[in-house]
């Protein structure tokens, strides 16, 4: 059944981008076509590449799609922080191509699969390279915040993190990809260990964003995780403030008897 609905997916984005280039296999068993060729360079190791991408399961059920939003993706190639098979379908592309890549379960997420994802379940990707930059935000604060090399015992440099990202915005940002969450992942990575340091992130972000409703939400997350309780109601109400949408917050402050 899952070849069936394989099949039957590659034969209809084959039809609705109108290509009649042969599919490809690759020696690990992982197969594509480009949808469309660009004029871009290779992609050398080391860079960011900024991308469009959708991922189907083999019923072709989407999972997630960063056109939803219309916000890119960016992650360093290669990396270990991604699934083999993106690994290398970028390997196979130029900067401009965009393609439809049906990766097996070892060259995804493996005979246990994940929460959304079945156990030894085909993936199939329609992945768009839009371009590719030096380095990214996450990656030149991160190397500020633990010297370069994370370890157990590392004590992060938060008011030196702060200040990179200061000088980077005075440069313009030059070369550098801006992941939409890329501080509060930073943040969370901070707030187990070190919730002084995440609280000092959060609060500068807040500074940075004034108008954002999810800047307020994340530092009140952090108030609420330090216990407290009234900085983070705070915080939720204002983030509520800015969007009456935010269920996020909303819930939070139920919780917190508001």
């Amino acid at each position: 059944m899952k070849i069936f609905c394989f099949l039957l997916i590659l034969f209809s984005t084959h039809i609705v981008f109108s290509q009649t280039n042969d599919t490809i296999t690759t020696k690990t068993g992982l197969k594509y076509f480009l949808t469309k060729q660009g004029n871009g360079k290779a992609i050398d190791s080391g860079l960011v590449v900024v991308q469009h991408y959708t991922v189907w399961l083999s019923n072709g059920e989407k999972l997630q799609s960063s056109r939803d939003k219309n916000t890119p993706a960016g992650s360093v190639y290669p990396s270990d922080k991604i699934i083999k098979g993106a690994n290398e379908a970028i390997s196979l592309m130029k900067v401009g191509d965009r393609g439809k890549f049906i990766m097996p379960y070892y060259l995804a997420y493996g005979e246990k699969g994940n929460s959304l994802v079945p156990p030894k379940e085909t993936l199939i990707f329609d992945i768009e390279v839009l371009e590719t930059k030096k380095s990214s935000i996450s990656k030149e604060l991160l190397d500020v915040l633990y010297d370069d090399s994370f370890k157990v015992d590392s004590i992060p440099k938060t008011h030196e993190a702060i200040e990179k990202y200061k000088s980077l915005k005075r440069d313009g940002f030059t070369d550098l990809y801006i992941g939409p969450n890329d501080i509060y992942i930073i943040g969370f990575g901070l707030l187990e260990k070190f919730p002084k340091d995440a609280l000092e992130l959060f609060k500068f972000w807040v500074e940075e964003n004034p108008k954002s409703s999810d800047a307020y939400l994340h530092l009140g997350n952090a108030f609420n995780y330090s216990g407290e309780q009234k900085l983070a109601i705070e915080n939720f109400k204002k983030s509520l403030e800015l969007n009456p949408d935010n269920l996020v917050a909303l819930e939070q402050l139920k919780k917190l008897g508001n």
